[in-house]
């Protein structure tokens, strides 16, 4: 296992010294924000990655964006 020139026991001793350092209840919630923010980086990627298919794809058809979306034709609200 070679992560970027750091092998497995480089990976385990910098795992201790966070355990030492911020202890379990910090690791915990360190690993939990951690998480989030790489779901909103994923989200926000794919938010980016759908614009640029939607320019590209207005680039081809020759509509603006948002166009070639398909619009609901019922507007009423679900309560």
């Amino acid at each position: 296992m070679d992560f970027l020139g750091i092998g497995a026991p480089e990976i385990i001793l910098v795992l201790l010294l966070a355990f030492i350092i911020f202890g379990p209840k910090r690791i915990i919630e360190l690993s939990r924000d951690a998480g989030k923010a790489l779901r909103n980086l994923s989200r926000d990627a794919a938010a980016i990655r759908k614009q640029i298919e939607e320019e590209i794809s207005a680039d081809k058809t020759g509509k603006p964006p948002g166009e070639n979306k398909s619009t609901p034709t019922d507007r009423t609200t679900i309560l």
